[in-house]
């Protein structure tokens, strides 16, 4: 089986606006993306029309597709304490679904909030709160077409599989997914194989990289300690027949993105038009 893999444009937001970067890749024969979304490469307040436009059009031309949107959890928290802060990231997430619906993309990533290391918020609050984030911001996607998947991440406060399961179980809303990062687990000593069983009745999508387990990177395939020979069985076991996104971060995104392509090649994956 061929699996669909898109290219995440990371590497690039220092570099390029969206829209250059999708002109770029599309030039090395990429067609399939997902995009961050960081100022000043990729900023919803900041696009006016014309901007909006330019990247639509771009699409139409060279027969591109954005399928994901992805904000950092940088600056955005929504289990912070702050009301504020809180305000702030599910305004946020809104203007990047209603971004999403208008360029047909189907997947807005959420990354669950972060809580203090040495003396955590009680979890009824915690919960609650993610709760009616999820709640106000999954109304707002459902409106415009989108789907919101939730990702693991280690500096959240939900990194692990069987964390994301039981928070999405007891949620009880058919419509969240979850989108899998099999550095991310490895990172946080999680077996990703393992964990793509478990997140498989909601798994949406796929994050691929390498990394050790020492520091945390997204580095190119064949580098880290990341076992994709099992990551693919396991695929194939739970009939998983959507999207992986390449999610490298590198200074010469070029050249390891091409790398990591050709490596994952010999465990399924294609970037060409045939694997859609």
């Amino acid at each position: 089986m061929i699996r669909p893999l898109a290219i995440n444009c990371y590497s690039y937001i220092w570099r390029y606006s969206a829209c250059e970067t999708l002109a770029h890749l599309a030039e090395h024969g990429h067609r399939r993306f997902e995009l961050m979304v960081n100022w000043p490469h990729l900023w919803p307040s900041a696009m006016g029309h014309a901007a909006r436009r330019r990247i639509s059009r771009l699409l139409e031309e060279k027969n591109l597709k954005v399928l994901s949107l992805a904000p950092p959890m940088l600056d955005l928290n929504l289990v912070s304490n702050s009301p504020e802060v809180r305000r702030y990231s599910i305004d946020h997430y809104i203007d990047v679904i209603r971004l999403a619906g208008e360029w047909c993309t189907p997947w807005v990533v959420v990354v669950p909030g972060k809580i203090h290391p040495l003396l955590p918020l009680p979890s009824h609050f915690r919960d609650k709160w993610f709760e009616d984030a999820l709640e106000e911001m999954d109304r707002a996607a459902e409106a415009e077409g989108v789907k919101l998947t939730i990702e693991n991440v280690p500096s959240s406060y939900l990194p692990h599989a069987d964390d994301l399961m039981r928070r999405l179980t007891e949620i009880g809303n058919p419509r969240l997914g979850v989108t899998y990062d099999v550095a991310n687990a490895v990172f946080v000593r999680e077996d990703p194989a393992e964990g793509l069983r478990v997140v498989a009745p909601k798994l949406e999508f796929v994050h691929l990289s390498d990394t050790g387990v020492t520091t945390w990177a997204h580095s190119t395939i064949g580098t880290g300690v990341v076992p994709f020979d099992r990551i693919a069985v396991a695929l194939d076991d739970i009939g998983f027949t959507g999207p992986s996104t390449l999610e490298v971060i590198s200074q010469t995104p070029d050249d390891d993105i091409a790398a990591s392509c050709e490596a994952l090649s010999a465990f399924g994956w294609s970037t060409a038009d045939e694997a859609r």
